[in-house]
């Protein structure tokens, strides 16, 4: 099996299907729309998509049901980015090579297309008046019991409880010396909550008994905690090309981060054990994991 061949038509599917599920650009009103499409289209990874279509097909070959979901996370996620860039927030002025959202648009309207972006992923999963190609099996295949499942784990991980909990916990850490599970419960929340989602809510749409969806939940702990580590070492160490980024702003907002606390040699010796931890936790799956595997071996080290 080419994995990366794989990847990358799934991810071309996502992509069409976001540009499906979006209002056209010049639509009304138009300034809005452009906003929307700008960043969603800045050249994201489409990771979390990834890990939502992957967790399905551990448990069905009928993937396509979780696109859906996989494009409403994806709108979720470039919200949240959106948002962290503002002034009030991170104050970035480049993401992916572009300048930011509010950059471009300037703040109001960066402000109301990440709005835009989350109200439009919980419409995607539950308006059954929406006709389009891409939604057509999750409409037509996926039970209501299921549909609120996964509705009600986005909108936990993507709230009070989880990412916001996590960002706000990360802009009180700034400039103060943390302890290890304080960092842990930041990243946990921060990053963790929507990667727990995303392959939870892939178990939940390949109808995935209950030791399975448990399974892939134990598999999310070290992944997105693993995440973030990479984040954090990519911005002390990575290619500002390949990022699309400046390096090194974690120093200069001084933010609490497991390179601030123990050095760029113990975060990436934690990084290979979580690594390992990950992959140990996919071994129960077998063949059908090999993917997810490959993919997990991507977001551990990779360079960007």
């Amino acid at each position: 099996m080419n994995v990366r061949h794989h990847w990358n038509e799934i991810i071309d599917l996502v992509e069409k299907a976001l540009d499906a599920f979006l209002p056209g650009a010049g639509e009304y009103p138009r300034k809005i729309n452009e906003a929307m499409r700008y960043s969603v289209f800045a050249g994201g990874k489409r990771i979390r998509p990834l890990l939502i279509i992957l967790a399905a097909t551990l448990f069905n070959d009928k993937w396509q049901r979780a696109l859906p979901a996989a494009c409403a996370l994806e709108l979720i996620h470039t919200y949240s980015l959106i948002h962290d860039d503002l002034p009030a927030m991170d104050d970035d002025d480049f993401r992916r090579g572009k300048p930011t959202a509010h950059r471009a648009f300037g703040e109001a309207a960066a402000i109301l297309s990440g709005d835009a972006l989350l109200t439009l992923a919980f419409s995607l999963l539950c308006d059954d008046s929406l006709q389009d190609a891409y939604s057509e099996i999750y409409r037509q295949e996926v039970p209501p019991a299921v549909k609120l499942r996964v509705i009600a784990e986005l909108a936990g991980a993507a709230g009070v409880r989880g990412m916001i909990a996590g960002q706000i916990l990360d802009l009180e850490a700034e400039g103060r010396i943390v302890e290890i599970e304080m960092l842990n419960e930041i990243n946990t929340r921060k990053t963790g909550a929507l990667i727990t989602a995303a392959l939870r809510c892939g178990a939940l749409l390949g109808e995935a008994p209950e030791r399975g969806l448990q399974q892939l939940s134990k598999y999310a702990l070290p992944l997105g905690r693993g995440f973030q580590i990479v984040d954090d070492l990519l911005d002390l160490e990575g290619d500002e090309a390949k990022m699309g980024k400046q390096k090194g702003m974690d120093k200069i907002r001084d933010k609490a981060t497991i390179v601030s606390l123990c050095g760029a040699a113990a975060a990436k010796e934690l990084r290979d054990n979580l690594y390992r931890e990950a992959i140990s936790e996919l071994a129960v799956f077998g063949e059908r994991a090999i993917m997810l595997q490959e993919l997990t071996c991507f977001i551990f080290y990779r360079d960007y």
